[in-house]
């Protein structure tokens, strides 16, 4: 009977290991997926770890200083592991938001050189190393592979392939499974899909898949993210002239509002059967629906359902680049950075003859 019994503690070790979870802070936590990787998440951001003989490289940063400290920190100190590189898979915020705490730390830092491109027209910190399509970093006797497999949820989103795990960190190229559609202010919606079927064909055999945002799964999130952005959009360049020669000056940036009933309810513009435009410095939002929620003083638009247009400005010009039914929106102003924000759930490509 000690036998079996030997053998059901070591089962339950095995499993234990599997999605342990660390609390680094009140907002960090690290979960361990695989002998040698973790999941950092805060705010529902994720990002990795991957340690090899006492070095590692990390992979996306939380969103705040403190947090970005605080991970390096227990790298460092619980880990007791040298930090070899740290790899940056996109632009925002939620990737970004700590390079500068990590370039302080003197960490390398890597990502793909249009990252690096638009973090410099941004005025942002911008990452050491920059690399075309493909980069190789060792850590310890093994290989991180990063790679840009196309535009998706950016134009410059990267994945990252750790092959003795089997893991692969998506980012916010691959979505989780039922999960928010996203921010896809600046998304290419027309290419999506097809970036996430290049994904599969180099990384289907993935053990274990990370989004950029909630829980981790295994491949099968790579085939959710092609079915959900499958949408064949037939995008044209058409001048968005009826609405924006039109404009009714609202703020600096709602510019137009038209609304067959418009009411005041603590704050907030209830407006029925309604158009709503706004604007940054790089696009416009047209928003069309039954019922949308202005708040004014947040500059934040809320609809259940509706239609979203937006259009890039480009030499003068608005260029439709995005098309689609929504059954959740939420619109909001990040920063003077980076502009307007929109999250969508349940979109449907509306398809023009």
């Amino acid at each position: 009977m000690k036998y079996p019994l030997k053998g059901i503690i070591l089962l339950l070790i095995v499993n234990q290991l599997s999605g342990q979870e660390i609390r680094v802070s009140d907002d960090l936590i690290l979960k361990k997926i695989s002998n040698n990787c973790y999941v950092h998440t805060q705010n529902n951001n994720n990002g990795l770890i991957y340690i090899n003989n006492g070095q590692a490289i990390i992979v996306s940063t939380p969103d705040s200083d403190i947090e970005t400290q605080n991970l390096i920190d227990w790298v460092r100190n619980e880990r007791h592991s040298k930090i070899v590189g740290y790899i940056i898979d996109r632009w925002h915020p939620d990737a970004m938001g700590g390079l500068d705490i990590v370039q302080k730390n003197d960490i390398k830092t890597y990502s793909y050189e249009l990252t690096r491109q638009i973090a410099r027209e941004k005025g942002l910190p911008i990452p050491e190393i920059g690399f075309n399509s493909q980069k190789v970093i060792n850590v310890g006797d093994k290989k991180v592979i990063c790679n840009f497999l196309g535009e998706a949820h950016t134009t410059d989103g990267i994945v990252v392939w750790i092959p003795s795990e089997e893991v692969l960190f998506g980012g916010n190229e691959i979505r989780e499974h039922n999960g928010w559609v996203g921010n896809i202010s600046d998304a290419n919606l027309d290419k999506w899909s097809e970036t996430a079927k290049r994904i599969k064909k180099e990384y289907g055999a993935a053990k274990i898949v990370i989004p950029g945002h909630g829980n981790y799964g295994g491949p099968e999130l790579i085939d959710y993210t092609i079915n959900l952005y499958d949408l064949s959009p037939n995008v044209s360049t058409e001048k968005a002239s009826e609405v924006f020669l039109s404009t009714e000056l609202k703020t600096d940036n709602v510019i137009f509002i038209k609304a067959e009933y418009d009411s005041l309810h603590g704050g907030e513009r209830i407006l029925k059967n309604a158009i709503v435009v706004v604007q940054d410095s790089t696009k416009f939002i047209e928003i069309e629906s039954p019922q949308i929620i202005y708040q004014p003083v947040n500059q934040r638009i809320n609809s259940e359902t509706g239609r979203v247009k937006i259009y890039d400005k480009k030499n003068d010009k608005e260029i439709l680049r995005i098309d689609v039914n929504y059954n959740r929106l939420i619109v909001y102003e990040y920063d003077n950075t980076i502009g307007f924000v929109v999250v969508l759930r349940g979109i449907e490509n509306n398809n023009r003859n």
